[in-house]
């Protein structure tokens, strides 16, 4: 089912079953979906207004009954407006000529089910379906040169790993890495448990912050493997495959070192080998 997806997509998955247990919740709603893409999609905090990602988890915090919480070891269910929504999540990828799925898409399955808490809550502050539709539209022509994204999706390709992968996407996941200016820390990959912040759903290694914190939650092997945010190549502690065991983090995202050292530190690929692109 999450074949397409990003991997910012998948983890907002993720966190919206974790809210969900968080509220004691038996299903996935769209609110917790709507916290999901919140906490992985920074660029939606740009499209409300001031103070909106609060304000919106204080209504929802309002809106839902108070119940105990759910061990995040037990398997939560998407609700049938869930469901929908990951359904319209994927028809929007298809309207915009997109190959993955990403938190954008999920944003627009929201507002296409209308009824539902979260999409109330976007319309309050101002979104709007159809004018969401023709931003990423205009987004995905411009970085294309002023072509349709799916025209130049076979002309050039690259190497990552051994094997040749279509320019398309990888091009405009380097361009977000490169435009926020993130500094990257190599590590060695070692899913241990890690502390989640209840609030914003944010990641730690330090357990000590769930031991002492009340306003952080201990899960137990939380992440087991992880992707490169560029090439997807699967992160995992590996003593047989160390290519897959290090690579660089933000705090937040993760890449692999070939793609690390060939876009964000080596030679520019597209600018020198299709300046095209850039």
């Amino acid at each position: 089912m999450f074949e397409r997806y990003t991997e910012k997509a998948r983890r907002v998955v993720f966190f919206a079953r974790y809210e969900a247990s968080r509220y004691g919740s038996p299903f996935i709603e769209t609110e917790h979906i709507l916290l999901g893409i919140l906490r992985e999609y920074p660029e939606l905090t740009q499209l409300l207004p001031s103070g909106a990602a609060d304000a919106i988890r204080k209504q929802i915090d309002d809106h839902t009954p108070v119940r105990q919480g759910v061990s995040t070891s037990v398997d939560l269910p998407l609700s049938n407006e869930s469901k929908r929504v990951l359904a319209y999540g994927a028809e929007e990828a298809e309207r915009l000529a997109h190959r993955h799925l990403g938190t954008e898409h999920l944003l627009l399955g929201l507002l296409r089910e209308q009824r539902c808490f979260a999409a109330e809550l976007l319309r309050e502050r101002g979104l709007r379906l159809d004018q969401l539709r023709e931003e990423f539209s205009k987004e995905s022509v411009a970085y294309a040169g002023g072509r349709p994204v799916r025209s130049r999706v076979d002309e050039f390709t690259v190497t990552i790993h051994g094997t040749p992968r279509s320019a398309d996407p990888i091009q405009e996941r380097v361009r977000i890495c490169r435009k926020v200016h993130w500094y990257w820390h190599k590590r060695p990959w070692k899913m241990q448990d890690t502390a989640i912040h209840r609030a914003s759903g944010g990641v730690s290694f330090d357990l000590s912050l769930a031991a002492d914190n009340e306003n952080f939650d201990l899960q137990r092997g939380g992440w087991q493997k992880d992707r490169c945010f560029i090439c997807e190549w699967v992160l995992f502690e590996s003593a047989t495959e160390p290519e897959h065991s290090i690579a660089y983090t933000n705090g937040r995202d993760w890449v692999c070192s070939e793609c690390h050292d060939k876009f964000l530190q080596g030679p520019d690929y597209f600018s020198t080998s299709h300046p095209e692109l850039t």
